[in-house]
């Protein structure tokens, strides 16, 4: 008996669905008919992947890292002689905290978006300290070449630039590490930490020698700069971050 005798004759005229053969056959279509498409070289896609992330970075991240870097120059000409002081705690801290806002959720309005396409999350993550990175060293060292031609700093060029380039590697891998298996507040509170250690130990305060080895360009910094920046690199894709506010929930 029809419960709906009002929907009676709704089939009429309407053939009934194909088969499974018509997926063959589509496959099949599909496969005779499809066009290899030409391979761009490697250095044209990585330079198209570096413009496409950068547009999708915060302009704050750039607008910033300037604005403090010209600070510290304007504030080294005030003061004659503090060029190694000034750079030695601002740049490792602007690259820390650029690094730490360039990947993740948080501060990517497109994080879902990119997420889903077939670039690896490793090469995403790759290009984007790419250019936070090397954005802030190119910074850092046109600061200390105008430092250096304007006689504004006792040291050379060469020594001037070793006070924040291991410090400043260091603390942006450990940044990024923290970035990718916590969270950017979280990687940014400890970069903060560890600049306060250094800049507790330029007042003359008595700090831990271990912790004074990672403001130093050396063999230290040589190791372990690459070894977090693996570790952070290999980290991605690997599980859900350890976030307060998780994605997934266990029922």
């Amino acid at each position: 008996m029809n419960e709906w005798p009002e929907l009676s004759g709704i089939h009429d005229g309407i053939p009934p669905p194909p088969g499974p053969e018509i997926v063959r056959t589509v496959l099949a279509r599909a496969a005779h008919d499809r066009v290899e498409t030409p391979t761009r070289p490697r250095p044209y896609r990585a330079w198209v992947l570096l413009t496409m992330e950068a547009r999708l970075l915060h302009p704050a991240i750039w607008l910033a890292s300037a604005l403090i870097m010209v600070a510290g120059v304007g504030f080294t000409l005030a003061r004659s002689g503090a060029s190694e002081f000034v750079l030695a705690l601002a740049v490792p801290l602007i690259a820390a905290a650029g690094v730490a806002g360039s990947y993740g959720p948080e501060n990517d309005r497109a994080f879902e978006l990119v997420a889903v396409t077939p670039t690896s999350p490793r090469v995403i993550l790759l290009a984007r300290v790419t250019l936070v990175f090397g954005y802030d060293l190119i910074l850092a060292l046109l600061s200390s070449a105008v430092l250096a031609l304007l006689n504004a700093t006792p040291l050379g060029l060469t020594s001037l630039i070793t006070t924040w380039l291991g410090p400043m590697a260091t603390l942006s891998a450990l940044s990024l590490l923290l970035s990718v298996c916590w969270n950017p507040e979280g990687a940014t509170g400890v970069a903060l930490a560890l600049w306060s250690v250094h800049a507790l130990a330029f007042a003359g305060v008595p700090v831990l020698e271990g912790l004074q080895g990672l403001w130093t360009t050396g063999s230290v910094t040589v190791v372990l700069a690459p070894a977090l920046t693996l570790a952070a690199v290999t980290a991605v894709g690997k599980g859900e971050p350890i976030r307060r506010a998780r994605a997934t929930h266990r029922l």
